[in-house]
């Protein structure tokens, strides 16, 4: 059965019947991206699996800072990440609920972006960007799996973009280490006092081991249609078609 081929199929007609943002998205993309990258051998490329490494879409990365009583008003949700690899558990408590093996050596993050940029902080902390949400949930994610962050080989958040807007700076003051530092420190500091044994047991720790990087969507589809070049034009594609609708 073709289900799902034949009904994406007729968004190349000329009267779809949904909006093709639907299928043609970040969402979607880093979806293929990771499927195929899982079977490429490993390298020093930063979407590289290492062995025994799986990957997870819009899994669910706790956060230090959830209620502490109904009405918090410093709380927030957990952060969904486009993309996870590394020695994952997922559904721990929750269906997308990510969590880390105890003996895990890779765990990266991927922000997935095509046109939009980092999305600003929450509520009560305007400063506290999705870059700095990210790596400190990475940092609480590793302190709720007991894993310590020396002992990963690979730890890594990206932003996976394409190259114009990487070239352009769109995302370089939220991915500076300095700000993103400040800004979780900062959000620390709101707490006065409660969260500072947890900034330094947990958050610094994974801060000075993490990689922040930029990764673009065109050398990443170059860098998987080199080990698979049976798939280089639907891949590329794929991604024109992502540009196009969004």
């Amino acid at each position: 059965m073709n289900l799902l081929p034949d009904l994406i199929s007729s968004l190349n007609s000329r009267m779809p019947n949904f909006r093709p943002a639907e299928i043609y998205n970040e969402r979607w993309l880093i979806k293929l991206a990771l499927h195929h990258a899982e079977s490429i051998p490993v390298d020093e490329f930063p979407l590289s699996f290492l062995p025994g490494s799986t990957w997870f879409s819009e899994g669910l990365l706790p956060t230090r800072f959830k209620a502490r009583f109904q009405g918090d008003p410093l709380s927030e949700s957990r952060t969904n990440a486009d993309g996870a690899i590394g020695h994952l558990k997922i559904g721990k408590i929750g269906k997308a609920d990510l969590s880390l093996k105890r003996d895990a050596s890779q765990f990266t993050v991927i922000e997935a972006k095509l046109k939009s940029p980092l999305s600003k902080g929450i509520k009560n902390a305007p400063a506290y960007d999705q870059a700095a949400r990210n790596v400190a949930c990475m940092a609480e994610t590793l302190a709720q799996s007991g894993v310590q962050p020396s002992s990963l080989t690979r730890l890594d958040f990206i932003v996976l973009a394409p190259q114009e807007a990487i070239a352009q700076g769109k995302f370089s003051r939220e991915m500076d280490p300095k700000s993103i530092q400040k800004n979780v420190k900062d959000r620390v500091d709101s707490y006065g006092g409660e969260m500072d044994a947890w900034y330094a047991a947990h958050f610094l720790p994974a801060f000075e081991k993490i990689k922040v990087a930029f990764l673009s969507w065109e050398g990443t589809i170059k860098w998987i249609s080199r080990h698979k070049p049976e798939i280089a034009e639907q891949l590329n594609a794929f991604y024109d078609l992502c540009l196009k609708y969004n």
